[in-house]
């Protein structure tokens, strides 16, 4: 899944303004921390995009093909994600 640089920054804007006014955290350089939230949730969507292509490959590498959006597809992917997660220890 890809994300828009101006969506990850609308992100990291709302996370920033709520860790704020909940009294969270202090951000004695806003720029640093916006730019350290926006790194961590473009981090985030890299693996996800990994676990992602790994599962679709290991899909793709079965003898008998399954349908995308097909009911056991979609079993086996969810099964594949959720192992994909854990090698990664997420």
């Amino acid at each position: 899944m890809h994300i828009s640089e101006d969506r990850i920054s609308h992100i990291a804007h709302r996370i920033h303004d709520k860790l704020w006014r909940d009294d969270l955290a202090d951000f004695p350089d806003e720029r640093r921390a916006l730019e350290a939230i926006k790194g961590s949730i473009e981090g985030f969507f890299s693996i996800m995009e990994q676990v992602d292509q790994a599962v679709r490959a290991k899909l793709a590498s079965y003898s008998q093909a399954k349908v995308p959006g097909s009911r056991e597809w979609e079993i086996l992917y969810q099964k594949f994600y959720a192992e994909e997660l854990a090698k990664r220890k997420w």
